[in-house]
């Protein structure tokens, strides 16, 4: 009986030892299949990738939308250019700053509204400008208007004629002086959805104008103006963008739609040629567009959404002191 005994323990503890042998060798097989099945499901899954973006340009050409032309907005743009003889007479040696200022404007306008169907033209005098200094393709585009028969401070009010002789044949009306640069490709989009939901004619806004100056950026017409505020009564927001009138309204350039040329036209410009405030020059860019609009700029909250960059650091180095219109990432 013990031996019998002894030999069915015998037997029982081998069919246990086989038994945990088959269920680690078939807990084994498990893994390696399942593995092996990952790796050739990953391997697969990175070649359907591949496939699916070779196609992609098939699907999209397959799916093309045809309805991609786009109606240019016509701009016209009078740029005010003026030089002293000598620069004139020798741009490279002395009037090499003048170059680069009105190149980088003209550059700034060919960027911003590469979109429209643009017209420039460069108001001056004669012997008194360095348009041929400029590149090539530069010279190509423009148009020089230098008749004689002006003050040299007037010029901006020159322009405003040519902008207004040609009311009928363009959507946009853009001046500024030759040293002001646009990079901004919405700034006509701006500009019309401001017009959509100030409600009236009457209602312009212009761009804060900065200089950079040592990695500093400042806003130099709210810098240089010591008493700087601005109308609550006036503020108009949207998407809560904030716009308001301003002590200073100055901005060295203005750009008006059709309708508000012809709404200016109307008013009979009583004020043209007069110095408004300051002299000739900020009258003929700014003051004198008040007898007929309000002039507004983005709010304190907001100085970047409409921005020019004045080229140069004058007003950078007459107003260096601290102030909530510089704006520094130096501590």
């Amino acid at each position: 009986m013990a031996k019998r005994s002894d030999r069915l323990g015998r037997l029982n503890s081998s069919i246990k030892n086989c038994l945990i042998s088959l269920r680690r060798y078939a807990v084994n097989s498990t893994a390696l299949l399942l593995t092996t099945l990952a790796k050739i499901a990953r391997v697969y899954r990175a070649k359907w990738k591949m496939i699916l973006f070779y196609q992609r340009s098939r699907v999209i050409k397959l799916f093309s939308d045809s309805d991609i032309e786009v109606e240019k907005p016509r701009v016209m743009v009078a740029i005010a250019h003026i030089t002293s003889p000598q620069e004139a007479e020798h741009p490279t040696e002395l009037g090499s700053e003048k170059v680069e200022r009105l190149r980088c404007t003209i550059d700034g306008l060919l960027s911003s509204f590469a979109h429209c169907n643009l017209t420039i033209t460069i108001h001056t005098l004669p012997g008194r400008h360095v348009v041929k200094a400029l590149p090539a393709y530069q010279r190509q585009l423009v148009q020089t208007i230098d008749s004689p028969d002006c003050n040299p401070m007037f010029v901006e009010y020159r322009l405003q004629d040519t902008l207004i002789d040609h009311v009928e044949d363009y959507d946009w009306f853009l001046m500024l002086e030759d040293d002001i640069v646009i990079s901004d490709s919405s700034f006509l989009e701006k500009l019309s959805k401001f017009n959509q939901i100030s409600g009236g004619l009457n209602f312009v806004l212009t761009p804060n104008r900065y200089e950079m100056h040592e990695g500093r950026k400042s806003y130099i017409d709210l810098t240089i103006c010591s008493d700087c505020a601005w109308d609550s009564f006036s503020l108009i927001e949207s998407d809560g963008i904030k716009f308001a009138e301003c002590v200073n309204p100055h901005s060295a350039m203005y750009c008006l739609s059709q309708d508000q040329v012809r709404y200016w036209l109307k008013s009979g410009r009583t004020w043209k040629n007069k110095v408004i405030m300051v002299g000739p020059l900020e009258s003929a860019a700014t003051f004198c567009l008040l007898e007929c609009f309000c002039l507004y700029k983005p709010h304190p909250k907001n100085l970047n959404y409409l921005e020019v960059r004045h080229y140069d650091t004058k007003y950078s180095k007459l107003c260096p002191d601290a102030s909530p219109f510089i704006l520094s990432q130096q501590h």
